[in-house]
């Protein structure tokens, strides 16, 4: 599920929200009275996105301010949201094998990983020329949607 949100709004927002930290990624978020606890999964600066955890569902947040809203209106794609940053777990699953390991250079449309999921074999592959930089996961591990399974870091000419 993708909740937009509007940084321009909660600018003005802001004063309204008190947010403490709970520890390891949990915070408790507090707007006129009502408190939720949400945890943070995972938080990508150069998309402007997070994946939180709130009453036992996952939310993607996509961040966008006036810039953004313009640009998408527009049809204009930033750059940085054409590059692949990591290779993400599309459903939940287990993984099968991965096939890089650490300093593999691989070209786009290698496979990077298999994922098992609903009983059929996904094989992840490359967007685009890169190097793997870390892999997060080995075979036979189960991971949930939206995981960091490997980063990537761009191919040097």
């Amino acid at each position: 599920m993708e909740n937009l949100i509007e940084t321009l709004a909660l600018d003005n927002k802001n004063s309204d929200f008190e947010i403490t930290h709970l520890g390891k990624q949990v915070y408790k978020v507090n707007s006129g009275g009502d408190e939720q606890v949400i945890e943070v999964l995972a938080v990508d600066i150069h998309t402007k996105t997070m994946t939180i955890r709130h009453n036992h569902a996952t939310h993607d947040l996509i961040f966008k301010n006036e810039l953004d809203l313009v640009l998408d209106k527009m049809g204009i794609k930033r750059a940085v949201e054409n590059v692949n940053a990591d290779i993400k777990a599309p459903m939940p699953g287990k993984v099968i094998d991965v096939v890089v390991k650490e300093g593999d250079v691989v070209t786009k449309g290698d496979a990077i990983l298999i994922l098992e999921a609903m009983k059929m074999e996904n094989v992840l592959k490359a967007d685009s020329d890169c190097v793997i930089k870390k892999v997060l996961v080995t075979s036979s591990v189960s991971v949930e949607k939206n995981q960091i399974l490997v980063e990537l870091e761009p191919a040097s000419n």
